[in-house]
């Protein structure tokens, strides 16, 4: 497809098009002339079989739009980080094993979706992109995420389900429009303190972390308020900093709250939870 396909490009660049689907079209490579339709604003390339993109991809500065999900890329050209004008980026469902350097160049990227690749490490330059609102991250190889991206200060949702992750960052507690964090089926032992001063979150989700703190499960299946309560008391504050041997920070203000799971008054006996509560808890999709 080729020869037509470039031809194509040459005809849609004299009709100064702005927007160019080529879903499912069996693709297996991009010519280069694509970078010549300077008008283009959104371009899905989704279902295809591109194994690689032409540097001259970079040419598109008008871009705001660029759909490649459901592709076989292997790593992506630097030329990539040139499209400053990005408000969406979806690279799901490829083969990539790293971001390239210079992707905190996006100066309008607000939704970014890199799930169902082989991504070891997420750039810290990440934390660059001060527009960015939702990261979807999951279904790869990540074992940590960057300190950097508590500097995304308008992030919404942070989707890094189905990782290897081993610990959250306790600057993840600055991002003051963090609503979702969806870290199910990961391994964590514990969350961080900090996260009940989250003012704005309303779920988080660590199902499927199989040696997360059992108190953590127990408080998490009666709602986000208890649980957010729970990580604020001084009860997980002093398992937390035992059990992790993390420092505990001097300034530390205790809670007087109860923040104990309320137990049947007629009994003096603790409870513990039933199976039926736990599959009442539905994990964030």
């Amino acid at each position: 497809m080729g020869a037509s396909l470039s031809k194509e490009i040459d005809k849609l660049r004299e009709k100064k098009v702005t927007e160019l689907e080529l879903i499912d079209k069996g693709i297996d490579d991009l010519p280069n002339n694509i970078g010549t339709i300077e008008t283009l604003k959104k371009l899905n390339l989704s279902k295809n079989n591109l194994k690689r993109l032409p540097p001259a991809i970079g040419n598109l500065k008008n871009l705001t739009l660029l759909n490649l999900f459901n592709n076989s890329l292997r790593e992506l050209p630097h030329e990539i980080t040139q499209l400053v004008n990005l408000e969406s980026m979806n690279l799901s469902i490829n083969k990539l094993k790293a971001l390239p350097r210079g992707f905190g160049s996006f100066n309008h990227l607000f939704f970014l979706d890199v799930s169902y690749n082989s991504i070891t490490e997420l750039t810290t330059q990440i934390g660059l992109i001060s527009t960015l609102k939702e990261l979807h991250i999951s279904f790869n190889e990540l074992t940590e995420l960057p300190v950097e991206l508590s500097r995304c200060s308008e992030l919404e949702v942070i989707n890094a389900s189905h990782n290897k992750i081993l610990e959250l960052p306790s600057e993840f507690s600055k991002l003051p429009k963090l609503k979702l964090l969806n870290i199910t089926g990961n391994k964590l032992s514990f969350i961080p303190p900090d996260y009940g001063q989250l003012t704005k979150i309303e779920k988080i989700d660590f199902s499927k972390n199989p040696d997360i703190h059992k108190s953590l499960d127990q408080h998490a299946i009666r709602g986000p308020e208890v649980l957010i309560k729970y990580l604020k008391s001084d009860e997980y504050q002093s398992i937390y900093y035992s059990e992790t041997k993390k420092p505990r920070p001097s300034g530390l203000t205790s809670s007087t709250e109860n923040t104990t799971i309320p137990q049947n008054t007629t009994t003096t006996t603790t409870t513990t939870s039933k199976p039926e509560e736990e599959e009442s808890s539905v994990p964030y999709h």
